[in-house]
């Protein structure tokens, strides 16, 4: 180890040891504050001085004054922003920042939903990150903000990053969780399904085997009010997965496109033609070839799908 490094490591070292016996002999001071900040700056994921720094600050004298809480705590959001760029998957970080904003007199929730967006540029399927968004939009809702103004500004926020990154897991997830409200302000709801379709296949295209983009449409078709919407989708999901087998052939589509068959048998015995059954033959023989590893699986699913549909081999 060269000397500087070893040097570093001893600094380190004793910064921590300090800290440490600062907290075990309850020192809740301004040094004590400044310590912590340079310990923390070091290493982000200690989390019991991220917790004894809430005691400091609680314990301080002029904690009880709201103008200097709010000036404290304001450059405490400032430090952790510097923390949270550089770290952004650290949990401990993200649970501080709530804590001072609840702790906050007078927080900014628009300014922070705008930080948030901003740190999700730097990694837009962060976890951590779409948590604490969710986070500060129920509590703009709370504090005021019209719940529907919030919940389709959220909804049109998903479909940007959806459109930047059709694998972002988050995004939809969130959009999940923001589409039945946003059927329900709409007085066109075939409209917005058919955009929601619309996305789908976008993402489809760009990257099939990705399962983001599939599984948000079998929740779709989970939310449907009637057979004949699910109907509907699962037609459209027929179309846009042949069409995209004219272009390129991969298991995934392959395999949702049985799966469509299969749901749409389900809704009406009667929906599926003969030539389509045999179609979905056709493609379980091809996938048996080409995703040997499951062969057992699409014969089992060939089996009983022959036997359902009285198919002659």
């Amino acid at each position: 180890m060269h000397e500087e490094s070893r040097q570093k490591v001893a600094s380190y070292c004793a910064l921590n040891n300090n800290v440490f016996s600062s907290k075990a002999a309850s020192v809740f001071t301004h040094e004590t504050l400044d310590l912590t900040t340079r310990l923390l700056k070091d290493n982000t994921e200690l989390h019991t001085i991220w917790n004894y720094r809430r005691d400091i600050f609680t314990h301080l004298p002029e904690w009880t004054d709201l103008g200097t809480r709010q000036t404290m705590l304001e450059g405490e959001l400032q430090f952790l922003l510097e923390l949270i760029k550089s770290n952004i998957k650290s949990y401990w970080m993200w649970n501080q920042r709530v804590w001072a904003l609840t702790e906050l007199p007078k927080p900014n929730w628009e300014l922070e939903l705008g930080l948030v967006a901003k740190l999700l540029a730097l990694d837009a399927r962060n976890y951590h990150g779409w948590d604490y968004r969710r986070y500060v939009v129920s509590m703009m809702k709370k504090s005021g903000a019209d719940p529907s103004t919030v919940d389709h500004n959220e909804f049109v926020f998903t479909t940007d990053q959806i459109n930047r990154d059709c694998a972002n897991r988050s995004a939809w997830h969130n959009r999940s969780k923001l589409l039945p409200a946003e059927l329900e302000r709409s007085e066109d709801r075939e409209g917005v399904l058919a955009t929601e379709m619309s996305m789908i296949m976008n993402a489809i295209y760009t990257d099939p085997e990705d399962q983001n983009a599939w599984l948000y449409h079998e929740w779709l078709l989970d939310i449907q009010e009637s057979d004949g919407d699910r109907n509907r989708l699962l037609r459209d999901k027929i179309a846009a997965i042949r069409e995209l087998l004219e272009l390129e052939e991969s298991k995934r589509p392959l395999i949702e496109l049985v799966d469509a068959f299969v749901a749409l048998d389900m809704l009406d015995a009667q929906a599926v033609t003969g030539e389509e059954k045999r179609e979905c033959m056709d493609i379980l023989e091809r996938l048996k070839s080409m995703d040997s590893y499951h062969r057992r699986r699409y014969q089992d699913l060939e089996t009983q799908l022959r036997r359902q549909w009285n198919t002659s081999n």
